[in-house]
């Protein structure tokens, strides 16, 4: 398996073998070694929910387009996502997400919000490019939806891309969204643990989603018309409002996030970047009744190749606690804002 992740590395994805070449040269390994897979450095295992709105340049003030991202996940350990009780000094998955810039000799700058894995991975990011892309979480092909459902998850490194990987790879590899669709078709993709889907959008303000089947035998793409939303069923069942059905689309809410962000992001031309942002936290996951949290919101930018991230620190009695804005840029010349203190969010 080593051997044939290296050989798929070498031909699809050149930067991560280089990646994977220096972890083998820090620990003195040879990098032919199949005992050893070099290819990652996990620092976690689950994936998550979540909501996308894509915004073309004409959907916004500045007259540029934008990305606003929730990252919704249970601040659950590792024992809790097994079914038994938390213990003193563990630690929840992505508690520890990482701002993640790199400038490599070849493929692309990018800017990544980085969890599960920190050579592979990204959850969402952009690059110098000016590309965006983001994983959401695929609960309808796990849950039954309309063509059944199903979960068959590696649990381990398998030949492809897991899901975790899919938005670091096109963002190293892409320019604009017709490369990032030749490089997705291209790939082989599996799951290790859960399934998602995928927006990925170009400066340009054409944006698509791509998805599996809940089979894993159908890729679809679904081309942008404009506004795109994404939450966390498949587009190729419901790609509209009116397509959904009733209800609000069991415990993550994905029919009822749906429907809210469209009608939010349509009942008028034109939204400001902190607009954009405000809006998104409506529908942010911070009640006393659900374990999950929006972890962290994005705003990017493609046009200046720049992200604003918050994330979840803690709640307390006062409320959540979330961190200021923090405002990165793959600019040149461009530093990352100092990080103020956290602020308390009633």
């Amino acid at each position: 398996m080593t051997r044939a992740r290296r050989a798929w590395r070498a031909i699809h994805w050149p930067e991560l073998e280089e990646r994977a070449a220096g972890v083998a040269d820090r620990w003195d390994l040879m990098p032919g070694d199949d005992r050893y897979e070099t290819g990652s450095l996990p620092v976690s295992g689950m994936a998550g929910g979540c909501s996308v709105v894509w915004l073309p340049p004409e959907c916004t003030t500045t007259g540029t387009p934008m990305l606003t991202r929730n990252f919704d996940f249970p601040r659950w350990t590792l024992r809790q996502f097994l079914g038994a009780p938390a213990q003193p000094g563990d630690e929840p998955f992505c508690a520890r997400p990482y701002v993640l810039e790199t400038r490599p000799d070849s493929g692309h700058a990018t800017l990544t919000v980085t969890a599960f894995d920190l050579l592979s991975g990204a959850v969402d990011g952009i690059n110098d490019a000016g590309l965006v892309a983001a994983l959401l979480s695929d609960d309808e092909s796990t849950t039954g939806g309309p063509a059944g459902g199903g979960r068959e998850p590696t649990l381990g490194p398998a030949v492809g891309l897991h899901e975790v990987e899919a938005c670091r790879y096109v963002l190293e590899r892409c320019a604009d969204v017709e490369e990032a669709v030749q490089a997705l078709r291209l790939a082989k993709h599996y799951y290790s643990f859960h399934p998602q889907h995928f927006l990925v959008a170009d400066r340009t303000g054409r944006s698509f989603v791509y998805e599996m089947s809940p089979g894993r035998n159908l890729e679809r793409i679904t081309w942008g018309t404009g506004l795109q939303v994404v939450t966390n069923h498949l587009l190729m069942h419901y790609p509209a409002v009116d397509d959904l059905p009733a209800g609000d689309g069991g415990a993550g809410r994905t029919f009822a996030r749906f429907r809210a962000l469209t009608a939010m992001f349509s009942d008028r031309p034109q939204y400001a970047p902190e607009e954009i942002t405000s809006r998104h936290a409506t529908i942010r996951f911070a009640g006393p009744d659900t374990p999950v949290r929006t972890l962290w919101h994005v705003l990017y930018e493609p046009a200046a190749t720049a992200m604003t991230v918050s994330f979840h620190v803690r709640d307390d009695n006062s409320g959540e606690v979330r961190s200021p804005q923090l405002r990165f840029s793959l600019a040149p010349g461009v530093p990352a804002e100092p990080w103020p203190a956290p602020l308390t969010v009633p």
